[in-house]
């Protein structure tokens, strides 16, 4: 009889028990995230192909850097940013039209704190890739807003040949 009352206590804690629902809404959290940071990068993206100055400079804190392979500088503020893109813009490749990411990598550094690393290709009018780049982007998190601070580009790595054995 005890041990029929015993089962029946804890049959319904077993049955209806949820494991892992804390890990499961944690990786739910983090793949919305995740989600919302391409959201944004594709965001600035967009104000980069429809030459948007003033949405660019809302993706930005300041001061900045900017290192563009071999020309690292620090930009103070939004006039001294827009000008930079402006300059950047018009001697973007011949015949650009829009840009997409290719692939992207997340890493967290702090709590306030990420590092978006994407790879994106250009295209031209045509639909044709005209570029490809990669970035590797610093966000960091001021008033309650994720904003860049640092914008550095790195050569693609060039695909290895197969040599024939």
């Amino acid at each position: 009889m005890k041990k029929t009352l015993i089962i029946s206590l804890l049959l319904p804690l077993f049955a209806f028990s949820q494991p892992n629902v804390q890990k499961k809404d944690k990786v739910m959290k983090k793949a919305f995230f995740e989600k919302q940071i391409i959201k944004k990068w594709e965001e600035y993206s967009k104000a980069f192909e429809y030459a948007d100055y003033q949405k660019i400079a809302s993706h930005f804190t300041y001061p900045l850097t900017f290192s563009l392979l071999d020309k690292p500088q620090i930009i103070a503020n939004k006039k001294d940013l827009i000008t930079f893109y402006k300059k950047m813009r018009a001697n973007v490749q011949a015949g650009y039209k829009y840009s997409l990411l290719d692939k992207s990598r997340i890493v967290w550094l702090s709590k306030d704190a990420y590092m978006f690393d994407a790879t994106y290709s250009r295209y031209n009018n045509e639909y044709k890739k005209i570029f490809q780049g990669r970035g590797i982007y610093m966000y960091k998190k001021t008033d309650n807003s994720w904003k860049m601070f640092s914008v550095s580009s790195l050569p693609t790595p060039k695909k290895k040949v197969k040599k024939p054995k």
